[in-house]
């Protein structure tokens, strides 16, 4: 155990980066949640996030919706366009602010829901499924503290921004 600590805390390699290795995961058991939404439902994973999150907090502004899904705007407003366009979400004018949309879930996009989330749920009880009681205690745990972490570092590490105008990321030009 104290080899797997000493790895995560002075990695050498990529396979020793913890945003690496939990990526492995998210991706592999990420793809089963995007083949399911996208082959049954016709649904993309972002729309799935925005569909889940309306259903805990109907009657939320766009921009409150953003920042629930961790989302630019921009993504978002293609998400809920997406979804009205599908019928799955009303967007309505809020009534102090003509320029902000309040969104609810249709009774369609509600009914897509409690089908959906079982069965997201089950695959996400399956992949921790492997875990004992104190290990899922202990998960909690950490990944509280590894959230906080990272919006403490968010708000304090300087990283520039990648400028998109440039045709992306930051490029190394040749002399």
């Amino acid at each position: 155990m104290a080899e797997v600590a000493t790895r995560l805390d002075c990695p050498s390699t990529l396979e020793d980066l913890l945003l690496y290795r939990i990526s492995h995961v998210l991706t592999t058991a990420g793809g089963l949640v995007v083949r399911l939404c996208e082959g049954e439902w016709g649904i993309t994973r972002r729309e799935w996030r925005v569909l889940a999150l309306l259903a805990q907090r109907d009657g939320v502004l766009s921009s409150q919706l953003a920042e629930l899904a961790r989302l630019d705007r921009a993504r978002t407003s293609r998400a809920v366009s997406s979804l009205v366009g599908k019928k799955l979400v009303a967007r309505t004018p809020h009534p102090g602010d003509g320029r902000a949309a309040v969104l609810r879930l249709s009774e369609a996009g509600r009914a897509l829901y409690e089908v959906v989330f079982p069965r997201v749920a089950g695959l996400n009880s399956e992949l921790v499924s492997v875990l004992s009681a104190d290990d899922l205690t202990a998960l909690e745990r950490i990944l509280a503290a590894l959230r906080a972490q990272a919006e403490t570092m968010a708000a304090s590490i300087p990283v520039p921004k990648a400028n998109r105008r440039l045709g992306g990321g930051r490029r190394l030009r040749a002399k």
